[in-house]
């Protein structure tokens, strides 16, 4: 328990709710996080500002909750599974919940002179009509399980298309980006743009993946100075940025930057994420560790960012988070990975096996991942589907780049996680395993079409490096849950069209056999890597591994590559052109 602004803030857990029930009163739910500017605002006020003076700081609001309502506050990243369920559109959300946990109302940000009545309206309402209360819970509820219903039907054969409609009617053809502000990065809707390009060469493609990737860098948004991109722009242009720069974001941004200095052919995206990867790696990176923080904060943006780049450099940088989030950082390996393949740079990799390490010290850790650590102290938060599947893409990018044998059996232990304890009885995946004790909505499951789309991801892949089918069925069951209902999400359902892709799509197995410190084994590897492919799979194997797999040690003296197209293997070939020419027949 916490107090702040004398409010005496619970957890959430059984002791808030049972007080709630002994008091009979309702509870005040505020969802923020450490980076959130309007919750801040919501908390303290701003200076001067007669309007937003800090709604949890006036006294008025202050005395009604202390009298009428038991109040938790919980911190969006630490607790996304909350946050998944009790959201009222955004940050700060203000909702209202019975002592049972059910949603009595809820909004976002509410001024102090709203707060008061609101808190009025609500007393009288929970003391006055609860007959009425426990019938409209009762209905809210039926009607979120209809709406949440799933049932699995045949993919739609046109996807991809379907996706790219949305992509391509909501791209601002003037700046960049899809729809007008605020104006976020949409990383999976560019990732799946540079992946058709490749595919398809589509001059439409290219125009959206450049303006939006110079638009975002070239602009406010990204951070001259120090490095970073902002998690988002006010403004349609990208010029005016919200200061908050968050690891989540710039994890994924890095990635997509890599692949279009690949797809592109343009080095000025991996200078990008150079520059993004070099204040993460000195500003956001604990030196001990490896692990990096997750979020430094927009707050007293006019005293910092709005300065000269010359008065920046005297004054303390905005605060940082080192809060260690497992599903961020792990989005932060497989970025260093990315850019590695591409350029070879060992420290690059040196620093995604030491943030790894980190969260998974061997593979038997990686059965329970922790959501978050306080410094090294792993929090009680374990086994979420947003930790799950982006630290089985990072243990699979690592397994690609080094041939360890510990990172391929912790994607295996993983993906067997996600098979045991998280897919439901009708198929797909959710985002926490149930619990006989969880409060309120926490113990209804919850699939949500990003996450899963990402898991059935990553499982593909699990599924072409270890030739074990459970994994792709277990993807296909889930994605097939969502045929029916994913063309409504637009392009936010971009990761769903590349995941469709990849189930259906002919498994491509690229093994190398070479010595890794021969520049011919590294061409060949590079330009593996770099190959766009829906469900592809690099392996690189020394040549005792390989003798032991009973392939040849090597051919002609030379370093060699066999390539296999579901069931088909070729015969090996030497040369990168021979390499292409086969990977290409499989598409």
């Amino acid at each position: 328990m916490s107090s702040h602004n004398n409010i005496r803030w619970r957890e959430w857990g059984e002791e808030a709710f049972a007080e709630a029930k002994a008091q009979d009163k309702p509870i005040l739910l505020d969802i923020g996080a450490v980076w959130c500017h309007w919750c801040h605002v919501m908390d303290d006020g701003i200076p001067g500002d007669p309007v937003h003076t800090g709604t949890y700081s006036t006294p008025e609001v202050q005395q009604r909750i202390q009298d009428n309502f038991i109040p938790i506050k919980v911190d969006n990243d630490r607790r996304p599974d909350i946050n998944a369920r009790y959201n009222m559109g955004g940050w700060p959300t203000t909702a209202f919940l019975t002592p049972e946990g059910a949603t009595l109302y809820g909004e976002t940000y509410v001024t102090p002179s709203r707060m008061i009545g609101l808190l009025d309206h609500i007393v009288d309402a929970y003391k006055n009509g609860k007959d009425q209360i426990a019938e409209q819970t009762a209905e809210v509820s039926a009607q979120r399980a209809a709406s949440e219903l799933l049932k699995p039907s045949n993919f739609d054969p046109a996807t991809t298309e379907t996706v790219l409609v949305a992509i391509r009617r909501n791209f601002d053809s003037t700046f960049g980006g899809f729809g007008r502000e605020p104006k976020f990065p949409h990383p999976d809707a560019l990732r799946l743009v540079l992946e058709t390009y490749a595919a398809t060469g589509e001059i439409k493609l290219r125009e959206i993946a450049e303006k939006t990737l110079h638009g975002m860098a070239d602009g406010g948004m990204y951070d001259c100075f120090a490095g970073g991109f902002f998690r988002y722009s006010t403004t349609r242009d990208w010029s005016i940025p919200h200061f908050e720069k968050m690891l989540e974001d710039n994890a994924k941004l890095a990635s997509v930057y890599c692949l279009a200095s690949q797809v592109l052919e343009d080095v000025y995206y991996l200078d990008v994420v150079k520059s993004a990867h070099g204040w993460l790696l000195s500003d956001m990176c604990d030196p001990e560790t490896g692990a990096f923080a997750g979020s430094q904060d927009a707050d007293k943006e006019e005293a910092y960012y709005g300065e000269s780049l010359s008065v920046r450099t005297t004054l303390p940088t905005p605060y940082i988070d080192r809060t260690v989030y497992t599903n961020w950082n792990s989005l932060m390996v497989s970025a260093l990975v990315a850019r590695y393949k591409i350029t070879g740079d060992e420290a690059v990799l040196d620093a995604a096996v030491k943030a790894f390490t980190f969260l998974v010290p061997s593979p038997d850790r990686s059965e329970s991942l922790p959501h978050s650590y306080d410094g090294t102290v792993p929090q009680k938060l374990t086994g979420l589907l947003v930790d799950i599947t982006p630290t089985l893409h990072a243990a699979l990018d690592l397994s690609e780049v080094t041939n360890e044998d510990a990172y391929r059996e912790t994607a295996q232990i993983l993906g067997n996680c996600l098979l045991s304890t998280l897919v439901d009885t009708d198929g797909g995946f959710m985002d926490s395993a149930p619990h006989p004790d969880a409060i309120g909505e926490l113990a209804r499951p919850k699939k949500e079409i990003g996450e899963n789309s990402d898991a059935a991801l990553a499982l593909v892949r699990l599924s072409g490096l270890t030739e074990d089918a459970r994994y792709k069925q277990a993807a296909e069951q889930a994605l097939k849950l969502f045929a029916d209902k994913y063309a409504a999400y637009g392009y936010f359902s971009a990761s769903y069209a590349r995941a469709v892709e990849a189930v259906n799509a002919s498994s491509l197995h690229v093994t190398i056999i070479g010595d890794k410190n021969d520049a011919r084994t590294r061409a060949l590897q590079q330009t593996a890597w770099g190959f766009i492919a829906p469900s592809k799979t690099v392996e690189t194997l020394g040549f005792e591994s390989a003798v032991k797999r009973s392939l040849p040690a090597d051919l002609m003296g030379k370093p060699y590559v066999t390539v296999c197209v579901g069931t088909v293997c070729f015969a090996p070939v030497s040369s990168v052109d021979e390499m292409l020419g086969l990977m290409r027949g499989a598409e």
